[in-house]
């Protein structure tokens, strides 16, 4: 009787620590993809500075051929600009 009890304890604890092991990498790997996607934004908005000065540096004759290309490709969101 001791034995059954021992091995019913044993995989009870081999269950939980499977479970504990499963959460701890869940955890990691939310953790890690949150700082990916925190470091990718900032990089995403430099990106988006460095644009929007390069246009704003633009003459006015290229600023309408570029917005005339964008009207033809259906790219109206940057019409804002």
């Amino acid at each position: 009787m001791q034995t059954g009890q021992q091995l019913v304890g044993r995989r009870k604890f081999i269950k939980k620590l499977t479970f504990a092991t499963a959460g701890a990498s869940a955890s990691a790997l939310l953790l890690n993809s949150a700082t990916q996607l925190k470091h990718s934004g900032e990089i995403a908005k430099d990106e988006l500075d460095k644009l929007s000065e390069a246009y704003a540096d633009l003459d006015k004759r290229t600023k309408m051929i570029v917005r005339g290309m964008c009207v033809l490709l259906g790219i109206d969101v940057l019409l804002i600009i």
